[in-house]
């Protein structure tokens, strides 16, 4: 024999107690069943609501009831029809007539105790089991209506009533032992002794399904619902949730307990004591295996990983009681909890220093303010002599809870736990574990749940993780970074178990967001005009409202106001990679708050395209003092424009005409002056003398300016062209001059003693820049350990393609460290 329970939305219209009927059928041609059911879809919410505007004297409340005598009677119209309609609606008919009556004695007497209101809800399963039990016998199965009143004893908690197992034990054998045919039982509802109605709390029908089949010693009793059994985490919240086969009985327990609306939390204990299998099925896909529910020495169960899953509540209230009189002083938590007891309000969460000075307790925030004024009225005297200082509300919070038994004896759970958390900038208000080591609750901002949640099930449960990237910029290097992610995406997926996914783009006009990935082959059409949250601030507002796990902000711009917003992200616990030199070679306190921030933040800062575009200067030079090497001085070329034009010098040509080729090839900007002056050469230099800890500001750099002095001033880009020839004989000469003592020239850079200098510099033929080609870019790293032989950072350093491969490489170094 099985238990059969149905829940609402299983039977929340005609169709869908039609298909119900079918499964029931289908179970009957093998083995007796019992069935539960629950109340129709909503209407337990309906009852609840016309009884609360009755009590308040709101008319409204007879409105609510013509809705449930609708709902009901148009079920029964499309179950049945002619004579057995009218048997049908007459039966259905009596019962609303008893609700209405019931209702309009609460309007009367504008009076709702927990007694009255425990009838009124009965009403939603007695209703439900009336139709289901006909339908039933109109498929020729032998079906009975069963109230569980009859069966199921209770003390006088109405509301929220405990169960006398041996009373009910008695009742139900006596009623149930032998019967034939299908009884279709009231969920929810039982009797105290002197025969009047109370509930076992909503979901309560679990827990009526679970009495009866511990009670008659059923070979299992099935839970149909609305999903195909306990998942991971809440798919709903957590995409990539897994469905979980077998989870032992505790574990069940525990999830229920902590906000996993699969199963009530009690319906576990009857099943367990009686060695009974729980399976967890769906209604709506009755062909999917579940979830079963059973004792942990079960092999299936053994097998499973160190977490089972998580779950959250997500609206709670912390209590906090402190005080330096609550140390060593006995009896403090017995009366604290006592108090709370007697006054019938449930603790969610317990949280204690070993210091015994602080108490922390999470309830349901309708209690809150209940539970703060008798605790208040509890320990008036230990206030009022401030041995226990006023008790403190906190809301707006969530709690988590991750759950395993065989968390039990398996080091690093923890560890994992909150350094998953720590990484993704998730601040732990409260933590509490059992010794039994299977449940570890934790309390945060509700705010950070979502997030919490992802982050923690894709480091437990998941061989691929993700990170989301947020893109300011659609210009060439973000143009280059999105072909280069797409065409490498399902490589990562493949070989490095990595999703990197593109979840925002914007520029000053437009605006592309999807949580779920923008498609990166279509990206420029996704783009649409940007109508809300303007501005870089608007996009930083938006990052942080979506509070994804793992992100990571990219930065393809060349402006300073993007750059001003990196502290803001990186307080956020954003990190953060960028291409734009704004930032790291802006004005010093903005500097120091970058600095700052990055110290106080558990997020990543990468700059490294910043210098040398994809060539690995900052890892290079950071590696060299981290390790203890101490730096003499930083030599080198890290302008590709200016390393083209004085290659080719080298090779005899002519200044001006060299200049004209570059600006002809794109190797420099629209307007040559603006390589020509230096000054992203002295930025690059900037960021390595503050990376050698100097406190530079952008005017200490010494920056020679290829610019001549007569060609400067307004004038045309032609005419500066022109006029530039008046200098090709200036470097004839000292190209040549240079040659007859063994030397060259080039514009270089150089950092010793803590001055950083660019501008024409002659160089021996040995040296490793007079080597350079095309527009190839160097760094000579002079060092305690490399005095001799210098070590030598060369390629190229400009490109799209190229610093675009750079600003990747640095988001695969901050994936690393994120998951």
């Amino acid at each position: 024999m099985k238990i059969y329970k149905f829940g609402g939305t299983s039977l929340g219209s005609a169709s869908r107690i039609k298909k119900v009927a079918d499964i029931i059928s289908g179970a009957l041609a093998e083995e007796k069943v019992i069935v539960v059911v629950s109340a129709i879809h909503r209407v337990t919410d309906l009852l609840l609501e016309s009884a609360t505007k009755a009590c308040s004297a709101d008319s409204g409340y007879s409105s609510i009831l013509d809705e449930l005598d609708r709902l009901h009677l148009s079920i029964a119209s499309e179950l049945f029809s002619g004579d057995r309609f009218d048997e049908v609606s007459a039966a259905i008919r009596a019962d609303l007539s008893d609700l209405h009556n019931m209702v309009q004695g609460i309007f009367l007497l504008r009076e709702l105790s927990e007694k009255s209101l425990a009838v009124v809800l009965g009403f939603g399963e007695r209703l439900c089991a009336r139709l289901v039990s006909f339908y039933l016998q109109d498929r020729l199965m032998a079906a009975f209506f069963l109230d569980a009143r009859e069966l199921i004893v209770t003390d006088a908690n109405y509301a929220d009533a405990r169960v006398n197992m041996h009373a009910s034990e008695l009742h139900i054998k006596k009623s149930l032992a032998s019967f034939e045919g299908v009884p279709v039982v009231t969920g929810f509802i039982a009797a105290a002794p002197d025969g009047t109605i109370t509930t076992l709390g909503r979901g309560g029908s679990d827990y009526t399904a679970s009495i009866l089949g511990a009670a008659l010693g059923a070979s299992e009793i099935l839970i149909w619902t609305d999903v195909d059994g306990f998942f991971s985490a809440d798919p709903k919240r957590v995409r990539d949730a897994q469905i979980l086969p077998y989870i032992s009985y505790s574990e069940a327990m525990e999830l229920s307990h902590a906000g996993a609306r699969v199963l009530h939390p009690l319906a576990v204990q009857p099943a367990m004591k009686a060695g009974i299998p729980l399976l967890i099925k769906n209604s709506f896909n009755p062909e999917s295996k579940g979830t079963r529910i059973e004792s942990a020495s079960s092999p299936e169960i053994r097998d499973l990983r160190s977490v089972t899953g998580l779950t959250s509540i997500n609206n709670v209230v912390l209590l906090n009681m402190s005080g330096s009189g609550m140390v060593g002083v006995p009896g403090i938590a017995s009366r604290l909890f006592s108090c709370l007891a007697l006054h019938r309000i449930n603790i969610i969460f317990i949280s204690q220093a070993s210091s015994e000075q602080s108490i922390t307790l999470a309830i349901n925030p309708q209690q809150a303010a209940k539970a703060k004024k008798i605790l208040e009225a509890e320990f008036i005297g230990e206030i009022g002599s401030r041995q226990i200082e006023p008790l403190v509300i906190r809301r707006n919070l969530a709690m988590l809870a991750v759950v395993g038994n065989n968390m039990s004896g398996h080091p690093g759970v923890s560890a994992q736990l909150f350094e998953t958390l720590g990484k993704n900038g998730i601040n732990v208000i409260a933590v509490a574990q059992g010794a039994n080591e299977m449940n570890i609750s934790l309390v945060i901002d509700s705010h950070d749940e979502d997030k919490a949640l992802n982050c923690i099930h894709e480091s437990f449960f998941l061989s691929q993780r993700k990170v989301h990237l947020f893109i300011a910029g659609t210009g060439t290097i973000a143009k280059s970074l999105i072909g280069q992610i797409s065409a490498h995406r399902l490589n990562l997926q493949q070989e490095k178990d990595l999703d990197v996914v593109v979840c925002g783009m914007v520029n000053t006009g437009k605006i592309a967001l999807d949580d779920n990935g923008i498609d990166l082959r279509h990206w420029q059409a996704a783009l649409v005009p940007r109508v809300e949250n303007p501005g870089i601030e608007g996009y930083l507002q938006i990052i942080r409202e979506r509070n994804l796990h793992n992100t990571i902000f990219v930065d393809c711009t060349a402006s300073s106001r993007v750059a001003e917003i990196y502290p803001d992200l990186l307080l956020a616990n954003i990190s953060v990679v960028t291409a734009n030199k704004l930032g790291m070679a802006g004005p010093w306190p903005l500097y120091r708050n970058i600095r700052e921030a990055q110290r106080k933040s558990n997020a990543r800062f990468l700059y490294e395209t910043n210098v040398g575009a994809g060539l690995p200067i900052i890892n290079t030079l950071n590696d060299l003092k981290n390790s203890g090497d101490k730096i003499i001085s930083i030599e080198g070329v890290l302008s590709g424009t200016l390393s083209f034009i004085f290659n080719e010098l080298r090779k005899g040509g002519r200044f001006s005409e060299i200049v004209r080729r570059a600006q002809e090839a794109g190797y420099t900007e629209p307007d040559p002056r603006d390589d020509l002056s230096g000054a992203d050469f002295a930025r690059k230099f900037l960021i390595l003398g503050r990376e050698l800890g100097f406190t530079l500001e952008y005017s200490d750099v010494v920056c020679e300016s290829l610019v001549p002095v007569e060609c400067r001033g307004e004038m045309s880009v032609s005419e500066f062209l022109y006029r530039l020839s008046s200098i090709d004989d200036w470097y004839a000469e000292a190209i040549a001059n240079a040659g007859k003592e063994g030397m060259t020239i080039a514009y270089a850079g150089e950092i010793r003693d803590g001055v950083a200098s660019i501008g024409v510099k002659r160089l021996p033929f040995a040296s490793p820049i007079a080597g350079l080609n095309g527009s190839e870019n160097m760094v000579v790293f002079t060092t305690e350990r490399y005095r001799a032989t210098p070590l030598v950072v060369r390629g190229p350093g400009a490109g799209a393609e190229v610093t675009a491969g750079g600003v990747f490489a640095d988001i695969l170094r901050v994936a690393s460290y994120l998951v």
